[in-house]
């Protein structure tokens, strides 16, 4: 499981910045930096809403990540093996904005 932060407010899944979801997928097939990358589970709070999307109340300090960005080190066959990652989304309507602050190129040798 790895440790998820995230600043996307204005998600429905999102509690005091953590993720009430059990489980986040990262988009960015091709990505070559954070803001190549999006939170495919990023769903915008609506108007009166009184709980979030997933009807689950708390926020999740770790969960599971799957990921399609490729050329990210922490990306081992779709699961993000990063100890603890960042979604940035302060402010985001969709989650076209918002990205895995925490992707990284590099050599995945030793991982």
């Amino acid at each position: 499981m790895t440790r998820l932060t995230c600043n996307a407010t204005n998600c429905a899944s999102n509690k005091n910045n953590l993720c009430c979801r059990p489980a986040i997928k990262v988009q960015g097939q091709q990505a070559k930096m954070p803001c190549d990358t999006r939170c495919q589970s990023f769903s915008e709070k609506g108007s009166g809403e009184i709980s979030n999307a997933t009807h689950f109340d708390s926020g999740n300090p770790s969960l599971e990540v799957k990921c399609t960005a490729k050329n990210c080190i922490f990306n081992r066959d779709g699961d993000c093996k990063a100890e603890g990652i960042h979604i940035n989304g302060a402010g985001a309507r969709t989650y076209s904005e918002t990205e895995c602050s925490s992707f990284s190129l590099g050599s995945k040798e030793g991982l």
